[in-house]
């Protein structure tokens, strides 16, 4: 006599694999959405890089006098909404929805010379640094460059 159909061992496998197979589809679809969701605020995070520099450039080394005190280049943290204000720009508000949060900083470090380890007078490590999010959830994109003061 034959059987037909399947053992309930064979039915009880193929769920296992199948509820496996759906698990892991919704792990790969979740962190792709929490990929695209931070790609996109790093993206915003280059525009605020961009308003930022717009705003306060980083003038030539010629003007450079005293590199830890240069108002031009100290700059303390900013918000977006600052920053338009003082650009004097429009933006449609769902963009300024989007970009709450942000601020726009910089700092100068000296930097010190690493055979001697002496601090050196003419050069100094700029970093501009845009950071949105807060507590643990904060994130912040930075840019360091070299300023030698003449």
């Amino acid at each position: 006599m034959r059987r037909s159909g399947f053992t309930l061992i064979e039915i009880l496998i193929a769920t296992m694999i199948l509820a496996f197979g759906l698990f892991s589809l919704m792990v790969g679809l979740s962190n792709c959405a929490q990929m695209m969701s931070l790609s996109k605020e790093y993206q915003d995070a280059q525009y605020v890089f961009s308003l930022g520099e717009r705003l306060y450039p980083v003038p030539p080394s010629s003007e450079i006098t005293e590199a830890e005190e240069d108002e031009k280049l100290n700059i303390e943290p900013v918000t977006v909404e600052e920053m338009l204000n003082d650009l004097e720009e429009d933006m449609p508000r769902e963009r300024l929805e989007a970009l709450k949060g942000f601020t726009f900083e910089r700092s100068v470090d000296e930097r010190p010379d690493l055979e001697t380890n002496q601090v050196d007078d003419k050069l100094y490590i700029l970093r501009t640094r845009v950071s949105w999010g807060s507590g643990k959830e904060g994130y912040y994109e930075e840019l360091v460059r070299y300023v030698r003061q003449k």
